[in-house]
């Protein structure tokens, strides 16, 4: 996340947003998200994962730069909508972490906001593919610190109660990584707004294995780590 420019292309999420932007249609339609999921390539989701159990991490971010637009049809191709829609909008290539070919990807994000900022958080459904491998059945260490600079940097674009896309940049991160991940793993990303100081966001990292525990009964954690993003100036009131 180091391009602190702002795209027209984006969609401006709000807090209180309870419909999808591409169709109108509650996202709590389960015909629509068995159509959404198949038609993006998801893959089989652990009961953790469900629409019930991920609505509770707070409001889906809808990234027209990631679902191809506002008018994209689930009966055609999704990635060469997509493809098509990134080219026309001045986009030069595939996200890293969110193209339905990523070798580490993240199936969507899930913003619950504090008004004031801190205590707002971003919850992540990711997906560690074959294409991320390393160690034999385990995936590169670089597939976790791509995550956390992600998501590091899109909770400091939702910063102010609203997410605004591109409005920042990553300018700061650290990563312990505990924990290989498995091939074709199923894991969850949590970061957290802990302070703010003027343009500068800082946040806290959790990459989580909800399916695991240890010895005294929490989740397994595979990497931790913190960030700094600095929002661009005006963006914050007063800044």
């Amino acid at each position: 996340m180091t391009d602190g420019t702002k795209s027209e292309s984006t969609v401006q999420v709000s807090a209180r947003e309870e419909t999808s932007a591409k169709t109108n249609i509650p996202e709590n339609t389960t015909r629509m998200e068995e159509t959404y999921r198949e038609a993006m390539r998801w893959p089989s989701l652990p009961s953790w994962a469900s629409l019930s159990n991920r609505q509770q991490w707070g409001e889906k971010l809808h990234i027209l730069e990631w679902e191809g637009g506002e008018e994209t049809d689930m009966k055609q191709d999704m990635e060469t909508q997509i493809d098509e829609y990134r080219i026309t909008n001045g986009w030069k290539g595939n996200d890293l972490v969110h193209s339905i070919s990523s070798p580490v990807r993240i199936l969507e994000y899930r913003v619950d906001y504090n008004p004031e900022g801190v205590g707002t958080t971003l919850t992540g459904l990711v997906h560690f593919t074959k294409n991320a491998e390393s160690h034999q059945g385990y995936c590169h260490g670089g597939s976790m610190t791509s995550i956390f600079d992600d998501v590091i940097g899109w909770i400091g674009f939702c910063a102010t109660g609203t997410c605004i896309p591109w409005s920042g940049f990553t300018v700061q991160i650290n990563c312990q990584l505990m924990k290989p991940v498995k091939v074709d793993s199923l894991l969850l990303v949590k970061c957290r707004i802990n302070k703010m100081e003027r343009r500068k966001v800082f946040s806290t990292v959790e990459l989580i294995d909800p399916t695991e525990e240890n010895r005294e009964g929490n989740s397994h954690l595979h990497a931790v780590g913190d960030g700094l993003v600095i929002v661009n100036r005006g963006v914050i009131d007063g800044h």
